[in-house]
């Protein structure tokens, strides 16, 4: 299925070289070159970018803090021409100063803000599909909390390895699990923003084990330079708030009824999780109590092509 889909950028596009010839026109504006099946869910995804502001949310929360870390560490030692691969509203492009950021995502409506916030290039396209991206002319790329909501991550990854120059880099990360892996969720909050669901009230949104993207990866042509898990801050720090998330959530469920208590009890889970990560930092513990976390909640794969 062919669209007509909007190319967001700042006129020094004309100097990126890693774009096919089919990507350009005259006026720089809209191409018709990118191709979305089906399967993606593309309106699903320009109805969440257009009405529930992610980012803002989730990086006031302790897995957001954590999370940006951690990708923020692995970004600062790239360089060269670097891809955000599913890059929504563009905030690991922001401070990116060691050659030329490319943003790629398929909701239109996440590009256009990201294009307000900093100088990067921005294209809407499908991450299983990079036919507009030449072969062997990235050099580094960021796949960060994307892979889980496509069916067929084995074929972003072989897109990956594609673009890639030799040497290049892959950073991949995503939900981990522990028994049964997901897939179609509810879409939960984001429903109190006017989104609907793509089969009834869920989306889809799975999640990988540190081996399972090693061997995707390593199917591709990929060496692994290290993999693992991340946010075990989370899991150390809402242990307490957790249970009394928990507890108002029943008395509000069989007494109170009431749904600004549940969205207050939400709020007083993630900034009670945060104080609690942000004294155990001051006091020097934080590494001790991740010691004592067998796994984070996140997955992350680093390969080299």
């Amino acid at each position: 299925m062919f669209i007509v889909c909007e190319v967001v950028f700042f006129s020094a596009y004309t100097s990126i070289k890693p774009f096919s010839a089919g990507t350009r026109n005259k006026n720089y504006r809209r191409l018709q070159f990118l191709t979305t099946p089906a399967d993606n869910f593309k309106e699903f995804y320009e109805c969440v970018g257009t009405n529930y502001p992610e980012e803002d949310l989730v990086y006031e929360t302790l897995r957001g803090v954590v999370r940006k870390q951690f990708v923020s560490e692995f970004v600062s030692n790239f360089s060269g021409t670097f891809l955000d691969l599913g890059c929504n509203r563009g905030s690991y492009l922001t401070d990116y100063t060691a050659g030329t950021g490319i943003g790629v995502d398929i909701s239109l409506p996440v590009l256009r803000i990201a294009k307000q916030r900093n100088r990067a290039h921005y294209l809407q396209g499908d991450a299983q599909q990079l036919s507009f991206i030449k072969s062997g002319s990235i050099d580094c790329i960021l796949c960060s909390e994307m892979i889980e909501h496509v069916l067929q991550p084995e074929h972003v990854i072989a897109e990956c390895y594609r673009i890639l120059r030799p040497g290049g880099r892959l950073l991949l990360t995503t939900p981990n699990y522990r028994r049964k892996r997901p897939t179609w969720v509810s879409i939960g909050e984001m429903q109190n923003f006017g989104v609907s669901g793509v089969d009834g009230n869920a989306y889809f949104h799975t999640a990988f084990r540190p081996e399972e993207l090693a061997q995707m990866a390593e199917k591709s042509g990929f060496s692994s330079i290290n993999s693992g898990t991340f946010e075990k801050e989370v899991k150390y720090a809402t242990r307490l708030p957790v249970t009394i998330y928990y507890l108002i959530a029943f008395l509000n469920k069989v007494v109170i009824r009431n749904t600004s208590v549940a969205r207050i009890n939400s709020r007083m889970l993630n900034t009670f999780s945060l104080q609690i990560y942000r004294i155990c930092v001051k006091l020097r513990i934080n590494n001790l109590f991740c010691k004592l976390v067998k796994e984070g909640v996140r997955t992350f794969l680093l390969a080299k092509k």
